[in-house]
């Protein structure tokens, strides 16, 4: 079988899991054609994006889809009726007709490179590409949903559940993810399917249970956005600071709040603790992880209901043998194990956040503990090979 795999945008920073997916699908003797509409926005990447054999190929500009409608219309493939419908049932915003736009191009690509099934990755505007691909070629699709995709930025549970009515299977990255899917598709529950995302080992090797760190030191990982929680563990920071804690932070990662929370550093006198480091490539990020002592990701929900589902950074830090200081938010209670693996408390819980940190810094020995304990459920549960098999069954 040859599969392609279609993307709103490809690579992004943040998305390692899709690369590890597809990494592990060519090492197992797949071959993969990868389509994304839309370039990166950043030049950064990853360094293990150079092991994919697969090229990645780009839609042209909207202008020359624009040619190519016009040529469809004439020969009669343009789907018509489809965009009309789309157009009446959701209203402009979902872009109808440039969707079926990128979808004939990619109908096309995907045929002549003979690709039999297409996988899409967030049930937002590549798959509703997908499903007039499917209506235009007749190449079948699957979908991972993730959770902000569907919950917050497709817009529409209708426009949700005829994707999910028309995918072959939908894998839903958590069980939280999958009953909310569940939810609002009844009419597909029974092709939505729990498949966790993975993490390749091979890049994780066991990492030495204790850093040499005379001052302990936090990491955390994420875009800078309001559902990261960034400015409780800063919080959080201060406090130990107040109690006269030594420790140094790193929070890595860049986004919309950056100059948001240099300025709380700034009015907290935090700036010679914290560092602000910005985005770096996975094999900078798992150098800090290597060094650090504690791994904190103080997820919540933001003002429009956003939130972490299942963060790959947590898997990371787990894999590097680190405690881990989280919420219980969505599916992180599905990986992160309460007071065997690290930490949780209640979301937007400052004090319990000091508190958790507080602890982990005053006990190296259950640091290490909780470390070990992680890394053997990552060994266990979340290895990349596990995790692509249901994939391949469904």
């Amino acid at each position: 079988m040859r599969l392609g795999y279609l993307y709103s945008r490809y690579p992004v920073i943040s998305q390692t899991f899709c690369d590890a997916e597809m990494l592990a699908l060519e090492r197992l003797g797949l071959d993969l054609t990868i389509g994304s509409i839309y370039s990166p926005l950043t030049s950064l990447r990853h360094e293990h994006i150079s092991s994919l054999r697969a090229p990645i190929h780009y839609a042209p500009p909207q202008e020359i889809l624009r040619v190519s409608e016009k040529k469809a219309k004439i020969a009669g493939t343009w789907p018509q009726n489809l965009v009309e419908r789309h157009d009446e049932r959701y209203g402009p915003a979902v872009k109808a007709e440039q969707r079926a736009r990128n979808a004939l191009y990619f109908a096309d690509f995907f045929a002549r490179n003979g690709v039999d099934h297409v996988h899409v990755h967030f049930a937002n505007r590549a798959a509703h590409t997908a499903v007039f691909l499917k209506e235009i070629s007749g190449i079948p699709f699957s979908v991972t949903a993730h959770g902000q995709d569907f919950m917050k930025d497709l817009g529409s549970d209708d426009l949700l559940r005829e994707i999910c009515a028309a995918a072959e299977f939908v894998a839903a990255e958590t069980d939280y993810s999958r009953e909310l899917l569940c939810q609002r598709c009844p009419d597909s529950a029974s092709k939505i399917h729990r498949v966790y995302n993975g993490i390749d080992l091979e890049r994780f090797p066991a990492p030495a249970l204790a850093t040499m760190n005379h001052v302990p030191r936090i990491i955390s990982v994420g875009r800078l956005v309001e559902f990261k929680g960034f400015e409780h563990l800063i919080d959080a920071c201060a406090e130990l600071a107040r109690r006269g804690f030594d420790f140094n932070c790193d929070i890595i990662g860049d986004g919309p709040l950056r100059d948001v929370l240099r300025l709380k550093l700034n009015s907290l006198n935090l700036s010679s603790r914290i560092n602000l480091l910005g985005s770096l490539s996975q094999g900078a990020v798992l150098e800090k992880l290597h060094t650090a002592d504690i791994f904190a990701l103080a997820s919540v929900t933001d003002s429009e209901g956003a939130s972490d589902v299942f963060p790959t950074v947590i898997v990371e830090a787990m894999a590097s043998a680190r405690p881990v200081v989280s919420t219980r938010l969505a599916g992180i209670p599905e990986l992160v194990i309460d007071g065997e693996t690290g930490l949780l408390v209640s979301p937007a819980d400052t004090a319990a956040l000091t508190e958790a940190l507080q602890k982990l810094l005053c006990d190296r020995e259950l640091r290490v503990r909780y470390g070990c304990a992680g890394r053997a459920r990552i060994e266990q549960h979340f290895r990349i090979e596990h995790t692509v098999a249901p994939l391949l069954k469904l």
